[in-house]
């Protein structure tokens, strides 16, 4: 039986916070391996809306055959005016698209926008497919083109896509252009995120917003600093990006790449400055595109920030992690979490939480993750047009229009209640950020869907379809094949919420083979890093890295269609795969699952086993066995899944092969590894253990780990800590994010 991974609803703590809500985007294809259609396949617009900037030139505009592709086929596709004109606002199309036998290609029915004629604010025209043969024309046969006029307002864009600097220099300035037009008061924001640099440690993060007024097209600019506390070799590279622009547009280039040119290499050898990753990991953009699918489970009570306040005086630091936080509410557990989220920097800006937000995305987004599953709990997550949900769809959008968002009612919060459901669905259904497959249907995966019978959910899937909301339904289980025969007809794929062992994670290796055959159905595979649950006094042994390293290679090996990982952010169960760190904010001791885990997925979504360029080693163990006396809370820790283990353990991605050591408490542990991937475990003990690479008898590196771990009494506060903190490095050092 699977442990149901939510509290019930009386356990349930959580902060609200506030945010706008700005919309703009495209809605992008997605996974089609089981879309529904005869051999033929049919016939679709890939998009049902699509913006332009009027000075864009060519709209590339894709047209897909999908489900089959037997036989040849062929559709036409033209232009028709709405309040944009042809021969005025862009070229009309009339052509005959073609598809061979076999040929499931997508189609291009490009279109010009047309500049000679500016104007103000926004036209729409429509692109229509008709006179189909072959195959079927599909739900989506027409699509929706916005031009943004550049008149008046004009564009604000970057003024290059890409800048260096020295990091002697200490700082970089970005410059900021305001062109075709200056008529009124018009601003931008702007943000930094990491790329292979870090905030804190190679650069100073900023976010703020550029203003200009009536009249006034002269170049705004703002500076990024530059750290030279820690000399580094080769180059880092940083992100920045342009957002949320108001009285103008948003001009072609809206992100940039600002490389840090370190001082001259000492040594030399593939892609050495990066001691966080083993391999040239590809870009977001290539990522986010493949057919195959990562989400990660994000719960909106645990965001970057609660209360926008230096880190080491917020709401984490003096209420979640402390014992006698939130007036002793967790005092008997000895506190209310054992880590929290990275630092970020307290802003001045009134859309803080979005920007915290599209820094998340921005997160997620570099490490393979494609999309969000977002835990809704309440009605008001609908309603509220501020919501944490509905600035998620805007960051989202915002940072990359092929980052999807799949709505996750939480079943063990909106119980029974048909209506909140109902709500909380169709409040996303226009968000060009949700979700959707190439047949138009919006993706909704709820969470322990099988609180209510089928019975139950077809009346609201039923109720959506009244709405005109045709939804492709991934129930999220705990424990899927249970219901999976109830459920079948309903659904277009399945979901489990897994479980933090290895054990949990080998037996699942095949259950997408199991769901493709018997159901013709997806399967979203869970993979799930850890789980200590402090204010439940439970944890499930992981094994270090092991049962999230084996929920990887089932989900590859096993072929599955998506991936979940359980969770992005839930600090409250310590599953979390974004950066993690306690109240000393050291940015080095939570690094190892969210790196790894962009090992793995550009492995799941491209195929192809990654080549590692550069050795890098991986650490991960407890500051205590599971054994140590805990007196600061009113019990012991107990073990709900798996057998206690108490090992340090290093993850070795090496080149060629060389010898792992690992020394602690006066004793060094040694063990040959292979090129390519191994795991070395020594017995948990006092002291903080340094991990070693040598070959020919030579030591190639050597680190420290980034937490001390303490001896049968335990912790000195006498609160138990059974998180697995890791981190990572490589010749030229640490990893900190």
């Amino acid at each position: 039986m699977k442990f149901n991974a939510r509290a019930p609803k009386a356990l349930r703590e959580w902060v609200c916070l506030g945010s706008l809500l700005v919309c703009f985007g495209i809605s992008l294809t997605g996974s089609a391996a089981f879309a529904a259609g005869a051999a033929t396949g049919t016939i679709s617009m890939s998009w049902g809306t699509v913006g332009a900037e009027q000075n864009l030139g060519v709209r590339a505009i894709a047209v897909n055959r999908r489900g089959g592709a037997s036989g040849a086929a062929s559709v036409r596709c033209t232009t028709i005016n709405g309040t944009a004109l042809a021969g005025k606002d862009f070229t009309a199309i009339n052509k005959v698209l073609t598809w061979a036998n076999g040929d499931g290609a997508d189609q291009d029915c490009n279109v010009t926008i047309s500049d000679t004629t500016p104007f103000t604010g926004q036209k729409t025209f429509y692109i229509r497919l008709s006179d189909a043969t072959g195959a079927p024309l599909g739900t989506q046969s027409q699509s929706t083109v916005t031009i943004y006029g550049n008149k008046g307002g004009g564009l604000v864009s970057l003024s290059a896509a890409t800048y260096t600097a020295t990091q002697e220099a200490g700082s970089v300035t970005i410059t900021v252009n305001r062109t075709v037009g200056g008529s009124g008061g018009a601003s931008v924001r702007y943000a930094t995120a990491n790329g292979t640099a870090a905030a804190g440690a190679n650069y100073t993060a900023v976010q703020g917003s550029l203003s200009w007024g009536n009249n006034d097209t002269a170049p705004k600019s703002f500076v990024i600093p530059i750290s030279t506390a820690t000399s580094f070799t080769g180059s880092k590279t940083v992100a920045v990006a342009l957002a949320g622009a108001q009285g103008a547009n948003l001009g072609s280039t809206q992100s940039a790449i600002v490389t840090i040119n370190g001082s001259p290499a000492l040594m030399t050898a593939t892609n050495n400055d990066d001691a966080c990753m083993p391999m040239n990991i590809s870009p977001p953009d290539t990522l986010l595109q493949y057919q195959k699918k990562v989400f990660a489970h994000y719960f909106y009570p645990f965001p970057l920030s609660i209360d926008n306040r230096a880190s080491s005086v917020d709401y984490y630091n003096t209420q979640f992690l402390t014992k006698t936080g939130e007036n002793n509410k967790w005092l008997a557990q000895g506190g209310y979490l054992r880590q929290r989220p990275l630092g970020v920097p307290t802003s001045s800006d009134p859309n803080s939480t979005l920007l915290n937000m599209e820094r998340e995305v921005t997160l997620a987004a570099a490490r393979g993750i494609t999309g969000f599953t977002f835990d809704v709990m309440s009605v008001d997550q609908a309603t509220n047009p501020t919501s944490q949900l509905h600035t998620m769809l805007t960051a989202a959008q915002a940072v990359d229009s092929h980052f999807k968002i799949i709505v996750m009612p939480d079943m063990t919060a909106l119980g029974t209640d048909a209506d909140a459901v109902i709500q909380i669905i169709a409040s996303v259904a226009t968000s060009p950020a949700a979700y959707r497959l190439t047949d138009g249907r919006l993706v909704v995966s709820p969470f322990d869907a099988g609180v209510n019978p089928a019975s139950w959910w077809q009346s609201v899937l039923s109720g959506l379809k009244s709405r005109g909301i045709d939804v492709a339904f991934v129930p999220t289980f705990l424990g899927w094949k249970e219901s999976a025969s109830a459920f079948a007809s309903i659904s277009y794929g399945f979901a489990d919420w897994g479980g933090a062992t290895t054990a949990v994670a080998n037996e699942m290796e095949g259950d997408a083979a199991y769901a493709r055959s018997t159901y013709g159905k997806i399967f979203m595979a869970p993979i799930d890093g850890q789980q200590f649950r402090p204010k439940d006094y439970l944890y499930w042994e992981a094994g270090n890295s092991a049962a999230f390293r084996a929920g990887w290679q089932g989900a590859i090996s096993g072929d599955a269609e998506w991936a979940q990982l359980v969770t992005w952010n839930d600090f409250s169960e310590t599953s979390q795969v974004a950066p993690y760190t306690d109240a000393t904010l050291n940015r080095s001791i939570g690094t190892g699952f969210y790196n790894l885990n962009g090992y793995y997925s550009q492995w799941f979504l491209s195929g192809q086993q990654p080549a590692i360029t550069h050795d890098v080693l991986y650490y991960f163990y407890r500051r205590e066995a599971t054994t140590a006396a805990s007196p600061g809370q009113s019990k012991p820790d107990q073990i709900y899944e798996g057998n206690p283990e108490n090992n340090i353990e290093v993850v070795a991605f090496l080149t060629a092969p060389g010898t792992l050591k690992i020394t602690i408490g006066g004793q060094t542990y040694t063990q040959n590894a292979i090129a390519g991937e191994s795991s070395f475990k020594v017995p948990i003990q006092a002291g903080t253990p340094v991990f070693t690479l040598s070959r020919a008898g030579a030591d190639v590196f050597s680190f420290q780990g980034g937490v001390q771990i303490y001896g049968p009494a335990g912790l000195p506060s006498g609160v138990e800590d059974l998180t697995y903190w890791s981190g990572s490095a490589s010749k030229t050092g640490v990893c900190s994010l």
